[in-house]
């Protein structure tokens, strides 16, 4: 089996990583549920930028849930773009200083949530390394990692094309495309 999650800030090119990965590999890929999907279910306000306490914590909670019901369904293996880690490390990084006990012990609690399916079901994990020592989400992801102590392969992301002949090296799968045409195919989807 081949269960990957790729994390990482949007910062690092995740997404468009994981896209590439998924055309390489033949592996399928699973998104985020859009927040305003999110929102419209769990009545929210439609700004995420909006959200407070309470109705962050519920997207967090929600989108977790969401992520593992579809991971579920692939009986093997599957991209899994994020994995559970990015809507709890969207939800620390908005609310940095929480004091009240009881909301950090919620996000604790969450957090512990998350590293045990993490490390039950993930076979790899790959976390995409931004490179920007401003970037929040992305120190905030690896030292979740660090401390949860999640196996994971730290990945430079400046340079695509040699992020992903190291994620294909590390697991030892013999590519359908190659990795130049990939990446070319997912640059003009996304207007490149």
């Amino acid at each position: 089996m081949k269960r990957i999650a790729i994390t990482g800030s949007n910062r690092s090119g995740r997404s468009n990583l994981a896209q590439a990965f998924s055309a390489i590999s033949g592996i399928g890929i699973i998104t985020d549920t859009p927040y305003s999907l999110m929102a419209a279910k769990y009545k929210l306000d439609r700004d995420i930028e909006k959200c407070q306490w309470p109705d962050s914590f519920l997207y967090c909670l929600g989108a977790f849930t969401q992520r593992v019901m579809i991971e579920q369904k692939y009986v093997e293996s599957y991209i899994s773009d994020g994995g559970v880690f990015q809507e709890i490390s969207w939800l620390k990084c908005r609310f940095p200083h929480i004091d009240p006990i009881y909301e950090r012990s919620m996000i604790r609690c969450l957090e512990k949530i998350i590293s045990d399916y993490a490390s039950n079901e993930y076979d790899f994990i790959f976390h995409i390394d931004s490179n920007d020592a401003s970037d929040a989400i992305d120190h905030c992801l690896k030292q979740h990692h660090r401390h949860s102590r999640i196996n994971h392969c730290l990945i430079d992301g400046t340079n695509r094309e040699e992020a992903l002949n190291q994620m294909l090296d590390y697991m030892q799968i013999k590519p359908a495309l190659s990795v130049g045409y990939s990446q070319l195919k997912i640059d003009s989807l996304l207007g490149g």
